[in-house]
């Protein structure tokens, strides 16, 4: 009886010492996936930061508010930020692709829409130095257009970032 006692202890300490030497190894691996997850998050959000700048510029100019919200920016200022906004629309593809491989779904769908979005307010900011070229938009026009463009990007980058927070906030 001792020895079947021995055997089936010795037995069940294997069990356990596998159980826990797997449970680590998961555990571990939750959290390197979570630091290369949250590296990968950093990247993307520091390659729409130009988005800022641009934002700044063309939507909350400096100057007398009514003059601001009745006419768009001038030709230079709108080049400068065309050139940053293409800059950060190659940036956002090449961190968006990285996210589809870090996942999950979600936080890459959300980053897709950022991108999306950040390309939506080039194509708009295209077309109005285009107008400009052609004798000019009317002011509403431009505001209504550029207050949706730009809101759709705050929001996306705002989705992105509670997704971004839920997926690093959940226990490994």
């Amino acid at each position: 009886m001792a020895v079947v006692g021995t055997l089936c202890t010795s037995w069940l300490a294997q069990v356990t010492a596998r159980r826990q030497t797997r449970d680590q190894g998961a555990v571990e691996h939750g959290r390197a996936l979570r630091s290369e997850r949250l590296e990968a998050y950093l990247a993307f959000m520091k390659a729409a930061e130009p988005v800022d700048g641009v934002l700044h510029r063309v939507a909350h100019q400096d100057g007398p508010r009514v003059a601001v919200w009745n006419s768009s920016p001038a030709a230079d200022v709108l080049d400068e930020a065309l050139v940053e906004l293409g800059a950060a629309v190659d940036a956002l593809y090449k961190a968006q692709a990285r996210l589809d491989l870090m996942g999950p779904k979600a936080v890459a769908v959300e980053a897709v829409n950022v991108w999306s979005e950040v390309r939506s307010l080039r194509m708009y900011l295209e077309g109005v130095r285009h107008d400009m070229r052609a004798g000019g938009p009317s002011a509403d026009g431009y505001r209504t257009g550029l207050q949706a463009a730009v809101d759709a990007v705050e929001v996306s980058r705002d989705r992105f970032a509670q997704r971004a927070r839920e997926v690093l906030e959940a226990p490994p």
